[in-house]
């Protein structure tokens, strides 16, 4: 099976598309929306209406929709120990001892004025740790990293990851490193559908079951009487990748959207591991956490 990318819409009108946002606004019952929320409904992503309205700000005005007053909270800061105290403070809040551009952004109080031209320059100054893979010269990040935080945030988010995903923190990459190494993020995703349709480095390893995937719980037990998979039990992230592309990263039973924050995705084994069943695409499918909570190990 070959997986393909989400289409752009690029024929779709803007009639079409702020009709559809007014759907979902009155689905939701909602006099502004936020971006995830029009995605748990709406027929488009919504950067598909940013990016045809200049932003979503103006997809909302365009659809007399009123914005949400938070989205007001950023100021610029005309002290630079203020702004980097808040730097500091976000740290904080985030457990962490380096933060993101996208995590400040989205965590922050300031925008950013185009002062420095580095963002390790502003970390640096605010007492924090250089961002993390950053790596020195001679040290070039490889395309399989790249790619396997693409995967992450693919398995994280439920589906397609975005710009907006890069800028919202959630790569640990940033945006120029994609795009300097495939030519924008589009071309990104493209080399990245290219190698999980194609490499095999990650595929399943043929081996004999542990008593641990077993499930044994007693010494006693006849271990002969179980089942000899050929495959690991948990599946590999480029297979859980395939599986959310397959399936629409929607559940299989209910269909419900398991990236709207509330349904927890599960990557369930169709005929049970306990009874025999393999860990492949084949054998695999996405359920919301109601769904497998309910399935338990029947044969589906």
């Amino acid at each position: 099976m070959e997986f393909t990318l989400n289409n752009y819409n690029r024929n779709v009108t803007d009639e079409e598309l702020i009709n559809d946002l007014l759907r979902v606004a009155k689905i939701l019952n909602k006099e502004n929306l936020s971006m995830p929320e029009y995605q748990q409904k709406g027929k488009y992503h919504p950067s598909t209406l940013a990016r045809r309205f200049g932003g979503w700000r103006t997809a909302l005005k365009r659809a007399g929709l009123s914005l949400n007053k938070s989205w007001y909270k950023h100021e610029f800061c005309e002290k630079e120990e203020d702004f980097l105290h808040d730097m500091q403070n976000v740290a904080i809040m985030l457990g962490k001892n380096s933060i993101t551009y996208g995590e400040y952004k989205q965590y922050g109080k300031y925008k950013i004025k185009n002062k420095h031209d580095s963002w390790d320059v502003l970390l640096k100054l605010a007492n924090l740790k250089s961002t993390p893979y950053r790596l020195g010269k001679g040290k070039e990040i490889s395309d399989k990293e790249l790619f396997q935080d693409i995967e992450r945030v693919w398995i994280k988010l439920g589906r397609q990851p975005t710009i907006t995903d890069i800028r919202n923190g959630e790569f640990n990459f940033s945006q120029n490193t994609f795009t300097r190494r495939f030519g924008g993020w589009r071309k990104t995703l493209e080399a990245f559908v290219y190698y999980i349709n194609n490499n095999t480095d990650d595929l399943e390893i043929l081996r004999d079951t542990t008593d641990e995937d077993r499930n044994i719980n007693s010494p006693n037990e006849n271990k002969s009487s179980y089942y000899k998979h050929k495959t690991k039990r948990e599946p590999s992230n480029r297979l859980k990748v395939q599986v959310l592309m397959r399936d629409g990263n929607r559940c299989r039973i209910c269909g419900v959207a398991c990236n709207d924050g509330i349904h927890k995705i599960h990557f369930d084994h169709i005929i049970p591991w306990a009874k025999g069943g393999e860990t492949t695409l084949e054998n695999l499918q996405v359920l919301c956490s109601d769904c497998n909570a309910t399935l338990g190990d029947l044969d589906k």
